[in-house]
């Protein structure tokens, strides 16, 4: 491939990563292990603990989010090699999804300070994971409560999450109570009503995202940059906060949405986010931390970023796909022996984190699995008809 020196060592790596995610975190068919947290814990405990490794931390979580990537990972590893324990491992880590999902639709949060809240964006990836095993399988007794269960994550959604109205369009809530407006939540939702609507067959699940294709086309910044927060009378607002990694992100599933939706109105977002981005590449290949500071370099976010730049260059908004190459060629020089990627380096500009998050780990594999099928797909770099298959 254009960015593997021999061809094939990304698939390789990525072979790597999920013997090493099987071996390490996977437990009754879900990844579980530790999260750098939120607040103190983030900024500072996370480094004890990694320095400190051989001492029994207690604290695995089980986050929605990581079964999501996992699930849809498996599926692209079974697309790309046909080997069925990779199938097996899609449809058991959706069957436990489906498990864990209560009554109501949701699923709950994982971390104890959080724990009394319903997260949009763990929901929806629980609900993705669902819908892309139930399109992947043969006719099984297993497909009609796979629907059924991304369904009732839906209504909850809808009727219990709910939206926030704005001066133009609306945001969808980030937790079931109202806090600010965060576009990556409605770009998050706004994917996953997509892939409803076309699972089942649907246009009725479609009915919100008028609304919120406004709320984001009003809201992105000059640069091209979708703001982290915007003001509610819950929150103030802040521009900026890791934005090329949460802008990413946003580029990817915003370009999924429009090759299933063709909504015209996301062409100019993406072309000014696509520019935006593309500032975020590091000489060496390496996602710049955010719109002030290069370092910390986290893999993550540079596995996130290279994909971003070469959907956008399949999606023909310009000639990103150099730069693109140039982040999964640094990503796969940081591979450990193990197959594991560490978290970061240069925090504070002296400590690492060499901890092994499950999360952040399958949205490596997935990225990089992804990645490495449209480029073999696409060897040649020319953009791509816009109906290719999505994320």
């Amino acid at each position: 491939m254009p960015f593997d020196t021999p061809p094939g060592v990304s698939l390789e790596a990525a072979r790597k990563l999920h013997a090493y995610l099987r071996r390490t975190h996977l437990n009754d068919f879900l990844l579980v292990g530790p999260d750098p947290g939120i607040r103190l814990e983030l900024r500072l405990w996370r480094f004890l603990k990694s320095y400190a490794s051989f001492l029994p931390w207690h604290d695995s979580y089980t986050f929605l989010q990581t079964q999501g990537y996992w699930c849809l990972a498996n599926w692209k590893l079974f697309e790309l090699t046909g080997e069925s324990n990779f199938q097996a491992c899609a449809t058991q880590a959706a069957r436990k999804l489906l498990d864990l999902q209560t009554p109501d639709g949701y699923w709950t949060y994982p971390l104890p300070q959080r724990r009394h809240r319903i997260a949009t964006i763990e929901g929806n990836w629980a609900a993705l994971a669902l819908i892309e095993t139930y399109e992947q399988l043969e006719e099984t007794t297993l497909r009609d409560p796979l629907l059924k269960g991304a369904r009732r994550w839906y209504e909850f959604l809808i009727s219990r999450i709910g939206f926030q109205e704005h001066e133009t369009g609306r945001a969808v809530n980030y937790f079931d109570r109202p806090r600010g407006k965060v576009p990556n939540n409605s770009v998050s939702t706004l994917y996953f009503l997509a892939r409803l609507s076309q699972a089942a067959q649907d246009s009725a699940i479609l009915e919100h995202s008028k609304g919120l294709v406004e709320f984001l086309t009003h809201v992105q910044l000059s640069s091209g940059e979708l703001p982290y927060n915007i003001e509610s009378p819950q929150e103030a607002r802040r521009d900026h906060y890791l934005c090329f990694q949460y802008n990413a992100f946003q580029l990817l599933e915003l370009a999924w949405t429009f090759t299933l939706l063709g909504k015209q109105e996301l062409r100019p977002v993406l072309d000014k986010l696509a520019g935006f981005l593309a500032g975020g590449v590091s000489e060496n290949g390496a996602s710049r931390f955010d719109c002030f500071r290069r370092h910390p370099e986290v893999n993550y976010y540079t596995a996130v970023l290279g994909a971003a730049m070469l959907e956008a260059h399949r999606q023909g908004l310009g000639d990103y796909a150099e730069l693109g190459r140039r982040c999964f060629r640094r990503l796969l020089d940081r591979q450990q022996a193990e197959g594991n990627f560490e978290y970061s380096e240069k925090d504070y500009g002296l400590f690492r984190d060499r901890r092994s998050y499950p999360r952040y780990q399958a949205m490596i594999l997935f990225h990089l699995l992804w990645a490495y099928r449209q480029e073999k797909l696409n060897p040649g770099g020319v953009p791509l008809p816009s109906r290719e298959k999505t994320g």
